[in-house]
């Protein structure tokens, strides 16, 4: 290998490191993958009434439940309507798109729970989003 050919082998190589020590970069200063609200997914004009219903909910929820995926939540719908939580459902999948929602009513107009559900890491997401510790 002649001198042009060393030079241009090292060039290379020291480029590949450095573009290695820059995904680390990245990779270390990231968020978790997947966990990025998007409040802008939510139209302006219904931002005010999305953050009222989040406190709502808030007030509404009486039990919580640890699931393997997330957590589920009973909501007392004196302080919450179903329809609302519903409502919150439609604006949050807009804004946190990692989400899994599911609201079940028990039969005999027993009580409603949201399940709250995600990928790994999800339920220390919703705990500290929620301010739910």
């Amino acid at each position: 290998m002649g001198k042009g050919s060393t030079i241009i082998v090292v060039l290379v190589a020291g480029w590949m490191l450095m573009i290695d020590n820059a995904t680390a970069q990245q990779q270390a200063t990231a968020p978790p993958r997947g966990f990025a609200c998007n409040i802008n997914g939510i139209p302006s004009e219904k931002r005010a009434h999305y953050r009222q219903l989040v406190e709502a909910l808030l007030q509404a929820i009486t039990e919580r439940r640890e699931l393997s995926d997330g957590y589920s939540f009973r909501v007392d719908n004196e302080h919450l309507t179903t329809d609302q939580l519903v409502e919150w459902v439609n604006l949050e999948r807009q804004c946190c798109p990692f989400f899994g929602f599911e609201i079940l009513w028990e039969p005999e107009n027993g009580p409603v729970w949201l399940q709250l559900t995600g990928p790994q890491g999800v339920k220390d997401f919703i705990i500290g989003e929620f301010g739910l510790r």
